[in-house]
């Protein structure tokens, strides 16, 4: 995965520091406008960006980067930037690892995708093609509170008339189909989805499904990369209406 762009989402460094989102944007924004008038690149700490929230409606974000994760402990004091130091330092570390273990990773599943800069990702189509499970369908388990996130478990990809298909699958290796936008799953996404998958389907869940999703799990992620989440052995979407944009981000992927 050397093509990993090291950076933490706003939203999970919002989390580390036990901050409301909408606060955290709110002192970015104001470090942006004092980089700006000492005429220091905003590029070199924050990078704007966009994440779905729980309506499936764009919302801004930015991308920190390592210098950005120490600009903001510097502002911290006490027990909270020390917490929040080796917390960030912790994530940095973890992503150094995916990389220098990419070379001895095994061959990747059909339905592990390498989106780029996005880093490993798994298709709601190719999940639904496994599970029979329609990720954001019918199924009440999404709409609870331990449902998916926008920008830490799932994103979007919409293009435009300029972008061409087979430029697209040249590029990625897949082809994004003909929905009008390419939803998918961070590797944090498909162990919750898993999760509920199991909890809701009971008997009824399709175990082989489970275990080729979980056992994929393993080809991009080193053991214990989420401490929250855990995973237990074992085509698209429609979304009318919804603004999407490119959002090329690490959160927990």
């Amino acid at each position: 995965m050397a093509e990993i762009e090291q950076t933490l989402s706003s939203m999970e460094v919002a989390e580390m520091v036990a901050k409301k989102h909408a606060d955290l944007m709110r002192d970015i924004r104001r470090y942006a406008e004092q980089l700006a008038e000492s005429k220091i690149a905003l590029g070199d700490f924050f990078i704007k960006s966009t994440y779905f929230d729980t309506n499936n409606q764009s919302r801004p974000c930015y991308k920190v980067t390592k210098k950005g994760c120490e600009f903001i402990a510097h502002k911290l004091t006490g027990t909270k930037g020390t917490a929040f130091t080796a917390k960030y330092i912790n994530r940095f570390h973890e992503m150094q690892d995916i990389i220098s273990k990419q070379e001895n990773r095994p061959q990747l599943p059909w339905f592990i995708r390498n989106f780029g800069k996005e880093g490993y990702i798994m298709l709601f189509r190719d999940f639904k093609t496994l599970t029979g499970v329609e990720i954001f369908g019918n199924y009440t388990a999404w709409k609870r509170a331990d449902k998916l996130q926008g920008g830490l478990d799932y994103n979007g990809w919409r293009w435009h008339t300029a972008v061409n298909r087979e430029d697209f699958l040249k590029k990625y290796g897949f082809d994004y189909g003909d929905e009008d936008c390419l939803m998918y799953l961070y590797p944090r996404g498909i162990k919750r989805a898993l999760e509920i998958y199991r909890r809701e389907n009971g008997r009824k869940l399709n175990q082989e499904a489970y275990d080729m999703i979980a056992e994929g799990l393993k080809t991009i992620e080193p053991p214990n990369t989420d401490r929250r989440i855990s995973v237990k052995k074992s085509e698209s979407i429609t979304i009318e209406g919804l603004p999407i944009h490119v959002n090329i981000s690490i959160g927990n992927s």
